[in-house]
């Protein structure tokens, strides 16, 4: 599952006017889609963390990769889906400002894991197709090394949401959880680096990878056609 990061979402509201009332009606559509994504996303993942689990036993390269896809995706739904779900019923964000900087950070944290879990699956399957020859390594730590480079990738790149969200007071005693960017170009490299490492890069590997994958195949398939 990947829902838009939430962060992202609240930079419309940062330009309203706070004292503008919200859409009920809309309010109470994102609440249900919100609350239907969050439920989906925590069966099912932990459904499969459970069985995959209980095969520990037969473990392979894939199902590490997907037992760390599920995680990810369980982070995306507690840390990023649920906390955006609490913040539609209420409207502002409750909690001091350590939990909103946590928040925030784990929002990011999800994103990142959940994208680059599948970009070293996909480097992963390339590896095993287009360079057969290559001698994989057995032992369960070398199995580790793609996925402990993916969080690192993830719990790394998601520092910056810790100094730039923060709990700030949006009206007179009205407190909410915003972010502070350096003014003029502050939101606008912010949107785009963040488009850039969540979303394009991984987007050109996978899509590169792919492309090889297939042409190995289809070459393999018209070798052994001769």
């Amino acid at each position: 599952m990947h829902p838009l990061n939430s962060s992202l979402g609240n930079f419309s509201m940062m330009m309203e006017v706070e004292d503008t009332p919200r859409d009920e009606k809309l309010a109470k559509v994102e609440i249900a889609l919100l609350s239907v994504i969050f439920v989906s996303a925590s069966i099912l993942n932990t459904g499969l963390l459970l069985v995959l689990w209980n095969r520990r036993k037969q473990v392979s390269r894939m199902r590490v990769f997907v037992f760390h896809l599920c995680i990810a995706d369980l982070v995306v739904a507690f840390f990023q889906v649920c906390p955006q779900l609490m913040w539609e019923i209420t409207d502002r964000f409750i909690g001091p400002d350590l939990v909103c900087r946590l928040v925030k950070y784990l929002q990011v944290v999800g994103m990142f894991a959940s994208t680059y879990m599948i970009v070293v699956m996909t480097i992963d399957r390339y590896q095993a197709i287009c360079n057969p020859m290559v001698k994989f390594q057995r032992r369960h730590a070398r199995w580790n090394i793609p996925v402990c480079v993916a969080w690192t990738i993830s719990l790394v790149c998601g520092l910056p949401q810790i100094f730039i969200f923060s709990r700030v007071q949006v009206a007179p005693g009205v407190f909410d959880c915003w972010a502070d960017f350096i003014q003029p170009w502050g939101l606008k490299t912010y949107i785009t680096w963040t488009t850039l490492v969540i979303f394009v890069l991984p987007i050109l590997t996978v899509v590169v990878c792919q492309v090889q994958i297939c042409r190995a195949i289809q070459v393999n398939l018209y070798l052994k056609t001769l």
